[in-house]
């Protein structure tokens, strides 16, 4: 069976981001496994059944279990580190290490070089895992979950008090126009709204379309844009791509399996 591994820094991430594929993945055969590096617990608690951040971390990983059973896929055990403070964390690579050698993944799928929108804990994690998928012997294929650009614009506006100062990013970095995948997911667009709509903690209102500013929920249940670590990566995707009747982004329509633009 093949394998295919989404590492995310906190539980929603996952949701938002590559839901659907993940979904698509699972629905095709493919062991699919997600695993949050933190459990969020500095973030803020929107049911008021939090009082503690010990208790928002098992709240938000409960959360991250129900999401994965509305998608189809499996939760790994989280290893927690601390919520805001993955870059530099001494234990954030052998995290990573020990994930993968666990799932031994074909593919493994996380946020892009962007952060979605700028997050320092979303930035860390991207880095680290490139650094660890690079020393092993038999690495395997990378693939960052990416947006258009401009989508996350308003969440950088949004989130601006936690990405520094300067911020690590300028929001003409966000997102990109040339993805190198593109994922139709509109057959399991209810199974990634129904995966947002999970996280209740982090949805104000208990509404999942408020996740983020307006606008940015409906574009995410079109299609999945991802970019590849290195070309060569697209051998091992293209596995992928086959089983979810899916193909590379820019492929000539008379190629086309699947009617990606």
């Amino acid at each position: 069976m093949r394998r295919l591994l989404a590492l995310v820094p906190h539980p929603d991430d996952e949701a938002y981001s590559i839901g659907g594929t993940l979904a698509l993945a699972a629905a095709a055969g493919w062991d699919v496994t997600v695993i949050a590096i933190s459990a969020g617990d500095r973030g803020q608690c929107h049911t008021g059944q939090a009082t503690t951040p010990e208790e928002l971390a098992d709240i938000r990983l409960a959360e991250l279990a129900a999401a994965c059973r509305a998608l189809g896929v499996t939760v790994g055990a989280s290893p927690r580190l601390p919520d805001g403070a993955l870059a530099g964390h001494p234990a954030l690579r052998p995290a990573i290490q020990a994930c993968l050698q666990a799932v031994a993944p074909d593919i493994v799928a996380t946020l892009g070089p962007d952060g979605a929108y700028g997050h320092p804990d979303h930035l860390a994690l991207h880095h680290a895992v490139v650094e660890a998928i690079a020393t092993r012997q038999a690495p395997p294929a990378l693939l960052f979950a990416a947006f258009p650009r401009g989508l996350f614009a308003p969440q950088y506006e949004r989130c601006r008090p936690l990405l520094g100062d300067p911020p690590a990013l300028h929001p003409a970095d966000l997102g990109t126009e040339t993805p190198d995948v593109r994922i139709p997911i509109a057959p399991v667009a209810r199974q990634k709204l129904a995966a947002i709509a999970a996280h209740r903690s982090q949805l104000p209102g208990g509404d999942p379309q408020a996740i983020f500013p307006p606008g940015i929920v409906p574009a995410l249940l079109r299609e999945e844009w991802f970019i590849l670590r290195h070309p060569a990566d697209m051998a091992q995707v293209a596995r992928l791509l086959l089983d979810l009747d899916a193909t590379p982004a820019g492929t000539p329509a008379s190629q086309r399996t699947s009617p990606i633009a």
